[in-house]
């Protein structure tokens, strides 16, 4: 039988409460939350009474962090996750942080051996590499030939259209002291990436490359084995109210090409994404499931020649195969190299800012400055 892991929960937002704590819920033979925090007091009272059993609540992450009845702890926050997993690890508690772990190549190194030395899982919520299709399109990608071109496309639209039906409830009780604090570490993070760009280019940076393009770019590490190097970026914004469009292309030493692309599509009528991957034999596609929908998963095509095959997806969702993925890390001691992901992952996106930057005449500084 399998060991029961006792949780703490950090940040009671949107994914917690239509993924993560419904599946955790599903998942109560292998965790236990016995411990949540968020900066608004009536949510963590709301959150906490739902939960069976008694549980224990703070304003103040440190407090579930220093909680002796917490083996492990989910940090679901916004924004990065620096701080929190640096806090986390230091009070010995395993560690699963949504996305992104960091803002700086330095930190994602220094959380990584900070993890390994003291002996602690650190995993990072690259949801999309935990779909159970991902074993048939690996073996599809070794039958398509020679690969010529991998792309990776986001549409995405407003928030509301994203979270369709879902219900989650909030607060106004909030501490913005807390927030402005989170976001002056985020700045000087951000400072260290790139220096001295003006305070859009940090925005795009945090807001909607390291915070949503980043799935384009782990997806793309993760599947391949490595990153690309970047050979152009494109960028260009309907109105100065609303995100940009992105578009990064990449090649690989075998000449094989890679585009991602993130769209900015506020009316859009659902959120979509897909891979495909291209071979001088056949494709194959990847449609991804919209993150904020339980229990969906994503269906796999693949064309050859002579035949058409189509893997509808598996019985779990990622988001409970990486729960699942992260009890057993914490339980066998196999601990995965997220963070090593996570650095790689961070320095590829510098490097994209600074080349949309470059396009307007600004040179970036800070770490993207030093690998050029």
């Amino acid at each position: 039988m399998s060991r029961r892991i006792s949780l703490g929960v950090i940040g009671l937002g949107s994914i917690a409460q239509i993924q993560h704590l419904p599946n955790l819920a599903r998942l109560d033979d292998l965790f236990s939350v016995k411990a949540v925090a968020d900066i608004s007091p009536s949510l963590n009272e709301a959150i906490a009474d739902r939960l069976p059993g008694e549980v224990f609540t703070s304003t103040d992450w440190r407090d579930v962090c220093s909680h002796p009845d917490v083996e492990a702890v989910l940090l679901l926050t916004s924004g990065a996750h620096e701080q929190l997993t640096d806090g986390a690890l230091r009070a010995g508690k395993h560690v699963f942080s949504e996305k992104p772990l960091c803002l700086t190549v330095e930190g994602a190194e220094r959380l990584h051996t900070l993890a390994s030395k003291r002996g602690l899982a650190l995993q990072v919520g690259y949801m999309k590499l935990h779909e159970e299709v991902l074993a048939e399109l690996r073996d599809a990608l070794e039958k398509v030939g020679d690969l010529r071109l991998f792309r990776h496309t986001v549409y995405h639209p407003e928030d509301s259209v994203c979270l369709g039906p879902a219900e989650t409830i909030r607060f106004d009780d909030i501490d913005h002291g807390i927030i402005s604090e989170a976001a002056a570490f985020e700045q000087k993070r951000t400072v260290e990436a790139l220096g001295d760009l003006p305070a859009e280019w940090g925005r795009l940076y945090r807001e909607v490359v390291a915070a949503s393009f980043v799935h384009c770019v782990s997806f793309i590490r993760g599947v391949v084995g490595s990153l690309p190097r970047l050979t152009s970026a494109d960028m260009w914004r309907p109105s100065p109210s609303e995100p940009p469009c992105i578009l990064a292309r990449g090649v690989y030493p075998d000449h094989s090409r890679v585009e991602m692309t993130w769209l900015w599509l506020p009316s859009y009528p659902a959120y979509r994404e897909s891979f495909e991957a291209h071979g001088t034999q056949g494709s194959v596609q990847l449609r991804f499931p919209n993150p904020y929908m339980r229990d969906r998963t994503a269906s796999l095509t693949v064309n050859t020649k002579d035949t058409v095959a189509r893997h509808p997806g598996g019985k779990q969702s990622a988001f409970v195969r990486e729960l699942r993925h992260f009890h057993r890390a914490i339980t066998t001691g196999e601990h995965p190299d997220d963070a090593l992901g996570a650095r790689e992952d961070t320095a590829w996106m510098q490097d994209l800012v600074a080349a949309l930057a470059r396009g307007h005449g600004l040179r970036a500084a800070g770490e993207a400055g030093r690998r050029r």
